[in-house]
């Protein structure tokens, strides 16, 4: 089987803690690791794609909300039959957000049905789910990688993230503060791609936080600054010191870069036109 579905009752047992604190510890540190029990003779295996499906609450609350892998699966079922399951959830929704009921009913009718509480999907019924997924969710500015759950988790591999630079509440500040060129090279990625580039620009932690410690202050204003996604890899190509934007800007010095502005259509038009003039 590709993935489980996990039917949750939102006013039941089955969530330990706040649903939003769980949310923000995703934002943070990328994984938000749930207990869940579901009955022993589904079949399972450590990896496999986990759905979080909301099954009450009404028509703004109910969908898919969800998505993580499965950690770990208990060696042993308990004496009631019940499997003990250890989701890490990588990504959650807002409610209201979710892959509607109403559509997963549509696309995929009887997919649970009376007092289930999970079950097991795989082929098409797997694939139109993702689909409906990938249709709801909408990926973190500034970011090129597919949000959780876009792709088979067999098909990814987790890596581990500056959660300051990928923080969009963060990221916007700084933007908005310090401009969207690139500090380094001086590319402006809305300018140079028009309307779709605008959000490519990526944010770079000036002081790296191995030197800062874990409950460091982050000011947004200050330790953050717009770099364009090739100067970004330059500056984490150094570990654990990154380049720092000056060094940056030395190395496309030595390499012949020369800093500027992208020429219009129009203005190239013209300076072709003037070289016609003085030509004769």
């Amino acid at each position: 089987m590709e993935a489980v579905i996990l039917a949750w009752t939102t006013a039941g047992p089955q969530w330990s803690g706040a649903y939003v604190t769980a949310q923000d510890t995703v934002r943070k540190t990328g994984i938000a690791r749930q207990h869940w029990l579901v009955t022993s003779d589904l079949p399972l295996s450590v990896g496999m794609d986990v759905w979080l499906l909301v099954v009450d609450g009404g028509a703004a609350m109910r969908g898919v909300v969800g998505h993580g892998t499965l950690a770990r699966i208990a060696p042993v079922p308990r004496e009631d039959g019940m499997q003990l399951l250890d989701v890490d959830f990588d990504l959650l929704l807002q409610h209201g957000d979710q892959v509607p009921f109403t559509l997963i009913e549509q696309r995929l009718p009887g997919l649970l049905t009376g007092e289930t509480t999970a079950v097991t999907v795989d082929g098409s019924v797997a694939a139109e789910l993702r689909r409906m997924w990938t249709e709801a969710v909408v990926p973190d500015q500034g970011w090129v990688e597919p949000p959780p759950g876009a792709l088979p988790s067999r098909l990814t591999r987790r890596v581990s993230a500056d959660g300051v630079e990928r923080d969009p509440d963060f990221r916007r500040t700084a933007l908005a503060h310090r401009g969207s060129a690139c500090h380094a090279c001086g590319l402006d990625m809305e300018q140079t791609y028009g309307e779709k580039g605008r959000d490519l620009v990526q944010v770079h932690h000036l002081t790296p936080l191995a030197h800062r410690g874990a409950e460091c202050d982050i000011d947004p204003l200050i330790d953050l600054v717009p770099l364009c996604p090739t100067c970004h890899v330059v500056a984490h190509s150094r570990w654990p010191d990154s380049y720092s934007v000056e060094e940056i800007r030395a190395m496309l010095r030595k390499g012949g870069f020369m800093r500027g502005t992208i020429m219009t259509k129009e203005q190239l038009e013209a300076e072709s036109a003037a070289a016609r003039i003085l030509r004769g």
